[in-house]
């Protein structure tokens, strides 16, 4: 039985339309956006990310924890790359270059984290910390009032009042 040839206009017009995307839009029908790429890369991140402190960091088996810090590492530049606003995504990565004592890599993604969150107090918090480890004082001192900027909760004032409180006592030690 032969088809109408209002049929086949419809489908040579489709077949048509596909063809177009396939040569000007590149990856148009298989390619995922580079949002939804960065989120497997962040979450294949966390999966190396856990391993290494959850499995091997507790059982004493540090190079198999520094291998799987490495995948992670790899991940999360990976997810940075596809999606360079992803806060999610720097902050995991921050995570890992503080547990690997890379304080200034740690310092630079929650710096970024701050700059694309600025309502995350904990990257301030953390941010900071890293800071301190770099005997970088003055710079945890502003991060942490740079902090107090971004919150109006009583409670979180009081915290990081304390928490600037022992980073200038922890710079005094280290001058003397």
């Amino acid at each position: 039985m032969k088809k109408p040839l209002f049929l086949e206009k419809v489908l040579a017009g489709i077949a048509g339309v596909v063809i177009v995307l396939l040569i000007f839009v590149p990856g148009a029908l298989c390619q995922e956006s580079g949002a939804d790429e960065a989120n497997i890369h962040n979450q294949q991140g966390m999966e190396y990310f856990k391993k290494g402190f959850y499995d091997h960091t507790p059982r004493h088996q540090d190079a198999e924890a520094e291998r799987n810090y490495g995948f992670a590492v790899k991940e999360f530049t990976a997810a940075i790359s596809k999606d360079p606003s992803s806060a999610e995504a720097h902050r995991n990565l921050a995570r890992v270059y503080h547990i690997q004592k890379n304080f200034a890599g740690a310092a630079e993604e929650y710096k970024r984290v701050t700059e694309l969150d600025s309502g995350d107090l904990d990257a301030y918090v953390n941010c900071a910390l890293a800071s301190v480890e770099l005997k970088r004082f003055d710079e945890a001192i502003q991060l942490l009032k740079d902090a107090k900027g971004q919150t109006s909760d009583p409670k979180a004032l009081e915290l990081l009042d304390s928490y600037i409180d022992k980073v200038s006592a922890h710079q005094a030690k280290e001058v003397r």
